[in-house]
């Protein structure tokens, strides 16, 4: 994610699909660098997990509107609870699985 391409894309993405909610993996970016993302998203909530050397790194943006509340954050997941405006509740949980095959596993 912090390539000038990589950002562009998300960008484009985010203008066609206008999601709610956007969860990231792989970031390769700690939460100083990501937090100029959100505003550049329109999602100006977000929680970070941070990366760790160049690899891993979790992210969630949601928009104001939305009531998210987070349960867990570890490095492979994050995991909350949607508050829909008729209180409807669902669950969210944005994984990123062990890479190395040798260590799958453990996720």
């Amino acid at each position: 994610m912090g390539n000038g391409p990589s950002i562009r894309g998300l960008l484009n993405l985010q203008k066609e699909e206008d999601p709610d909610i956007l969860f990231l993996s792989e970031t390769k970016m700690d939460e100083r660098r990501i937090k100029g993302l959100r505003w550049k998203l329109g999602l100006t909530n977000m929680v970070v997990k941070d990366c760790n050397g160049k690899s891993g790194g979790l992210a969630i943006f949601w928009r104001k509107e939305i009531s998210l509340q987070l349960w867990g954050i570890s490095r492979i997941y994050i995991d909350a609870d949607v508050v829909e405006s008729d209180g409807f509740v669902w669950r969210f949980t944005g994984f990123y699985g062990e890479p190395k095959s040798d260590k799958k596993d453990r996720s």
